[in-house]
């Protein structure tokens, strides 16, 4: 309850409590277990930019203590935080790599994950006509 700062809304439901709470709570139920992997699907979508940030800082804590985390989002910046991220685009797989191998490939070093992301579908789909 405390790592997930949910302790304020311990006699709230969890169908009462308002979205970014409901993520809180989700991703809490998942690691009861201590899983040692985890699949979440767009666990950030819906909350506020702190919890966003402290979502991202947990994350990486768990990958440290050797948890493999699979993550789905349409939020690219998301993607930095990765050790590999893969795109795809109707079903197919455009790319696989780490942020940094990804931008070498695209030859957009300074870019960020959103133009990378948009180019490469963007070529993908130009290529399928």
């Amino acid at each position: 309850m405390q790592e997930f700062q949910l302790t304020d809304r311990a006699d709230v439901l969890a169908d009462d409590l308002p979205g970014g709470y409901k993520q809180r709570l989700s991703m809490a139920a998942a690691l009861i277990h201590d899983p040692q992997i985890l699949f979440l699907d767009e666990p950030t979508s819906g909350i506020d930019p702190l919890a966003r940030r402290r979502f991202w800082q947990q994350i990486t804590d768990l990958s440290l203590r050797g948890t493999t985390i699979i993550i789905t989002t349409h939020f690219m910046e998301e993607a930095e935080y990765c050790d590999r991220f893969m795109i795809q685009d109707h079903g197919q797989l455009l790319v696989l790599g780490s942020p940094q191998s990804i931008r070498e490939q695209m030859a957009m070093p300074r870019e960020d994950m959103n133009e990378i992301f948009l180019a490469i579908v963007g070529n993908y789909r130009a290529q399928e006509g």
